[in-house]
């Protein structure tokens, strides 16, 4: 691996730790995590290649992105089915959108891998 991966790798991702670092485990769901990983996972397992081939990397970052929304909009149907206490509505909500965060945040390192391996 280069060392500018590793590197821009690092800085995004204590980028977004400093930048939540007052409410960090307000951004920690193990569900939400499993979600977006698993069907990425799952994306990558049907995609053609070797084990780390373009195609595979390419085919984990979206099916990250898709599982993130579909786990989203999972927690939007749950949320409107259950909703009888408004004041819980908002931390319900924050929960439903870690699917889509993590799954882009998955994407964009993904995508670094990516522009690491591109011959310049």
């Amino acid at each position: 691996m280069k060392i500018n991966l590793w590197v821009g790798v690092v800085f995004f991702l204590g980028l977004i730790v400093l930048a939540t670092a007052e409410y960090f485990w307000a951004f920690v769901d193990s569900a939400s995590l499993l979600v977006v990983s698993g069907g990425a996972l799952c994306f990558g397992i049907s995609a053609s290649g070797s084990v780390f081939s373009k195609a595979r990397l390419e085919a984990v970052s979206e099916g990250a992105v898709i599982s993130g929304w579909i786990g989203a909009l999972l927690g939007a149907v749950i949320i409107a089915g259950n909703v009888t206490d408004l004041e819980a509505l908002g931390p319900a909500m924050a929960v439903m959108m870690l699917t889509v965060l993590y799954g882009y945040v998955i994407k964009a390192v993904l995508r670094m891998v990516l522009i690491a391996r591109i011959e310049g």
